[in-house]
């Protein structure tokens, strides 16, 4: 009880349930669209720039078996929210909504997660930020695949792959990835990153906080439509970050990740995307309604995750 106390308390929390309740009271309270572009950029070199300067110190035999198994959850994820979602008697256009959403990871969610690990002095593997990049991508093309293997009636193998192929150019090439990717290069190959520290490193938790702000506002605009999908939308929510959190654990096992390796693996894999994974509904699967999804990965997962998950994956490993 200590330990979600303590991190319920944290900054992060603290600054995005006040974002929420600016929004549930209909404060004037608003971050610029412009500056939240700006922090989310930030956000993205900062987090590949760490990762990258601390992947320089590990070898490739560090790396490869974290990374297979990363791909495996990958594969397994966006399956199993698939199937869950028939479970849960959900219509075809949501069950693939589900399987992106569920089979991407949301970055942020994993910025929290280090960032309370680092408030905690629970270390984790320096490679941890490029298992991120390996996850954003696999999911989007397994949902993707279950969509016109699935529904799309009369599409011929060639035009399948034609289509994944395009997923998986557009995802390498989004936002996320690339800078996440470009942060990563920066940080693998300059010697000396002493003169970046006081910019990407230092002035870190103050952005994630200020991010945090605004999505706190965003989730809070959201929360009212949440009980219009019902209970059962409520539930695919939270439990099946639950369901990807024992993924995570088994795999961070097979992997021989520390304890807070194992965490932040957890966190990926019960985490749901609200950036890549809308990108690819919205141009390839128009029969899912971002009301949905979106309200799922923001005012469901994403809160829950924030407020229980991650306190309770490392009461867990700790």
């Amino acid at each position: 009880m200590e330990l979600f106390l303590f991190l319920l308390t944290s900054a992060p929390v603290l600054l995005f349930v006040t974002g929420v309740i600016a929004a549930v009271g209909k404060s004037n309270l608003k971050i610029p669209d412009s500056l939240s572009t700006t922090l989310n950029i930030y956000l993205l070199l900062a987090i590949g720039l760490k990762g990258g300067m601390g992947l320089a110190s590990v070898s490739f035999e560090d790396i490869a078996l974290p990374l297979t198994v990363t791909l495996l959850i990958g594969i397994l994820l966006p399956l199993l929210a698939f199937y869950v979602g028939g479970m849960f008697k959900f219509s075809f256009p949501e069950r693939i909504a589900m399987a992106a959403t569920f089979g991407s990871v949301s970055l942020v969610t994993y910025v929290a997660a280090s960032t309370q690990l680092e408030r905690l002095g629970i270390a984790y593997e320096p490679f941890m930020t490029t298992l991120v990049v390996v996850l954003e991508i696999p999911g989007l093309i397994v949902a993707l695949l279950l969509y016109n293997q699935t529904h799309v009636m009369g599409i011929t193998a060639t035009s399948g792959k034609a289509n994944s192929l395009s997923v998986l150019r557009e995802s390498l090439f989004s936002k996320s990835i690339l800078l996440m990717f470009a942060g990563l290069i920066v940080g693998l190959v300059t010697p000396d990153a002493t003169p970046l520290k006081p910019f990407f490193v230092d002035l870190f938790p103050g952005v994630l906080l200020l991010f945090l702000l605004g999505l706190g506002v965003k989730v809070g605009q959201q929360l009212k439509t949440v009980p219009s999908y019902g209970l059962k939308f409520m539930m695919m929510g939270m439990v099946f970050p639950l369901v990807g959190a024992l993924v995570g654990f088994i795999a961070a096992g097979i992997a021989n990740l520390s304890d807070g390796g194992t965490i932040l693996l957890m966190t990926l894999a019960a985490s749901g995307s609200y950036i890549a994974a809308p990108a690819m509904l919205q141009a390839s699967v128009p029969e899912a309604k971002p009301s949905f999804y979106l309200t799922l990965s923001l005012a469901v997962t994403f809160p829950f995750n924030l407020l229980v998950g991650i306190p309770l994956y490392i009461a867990i490993v700790t």
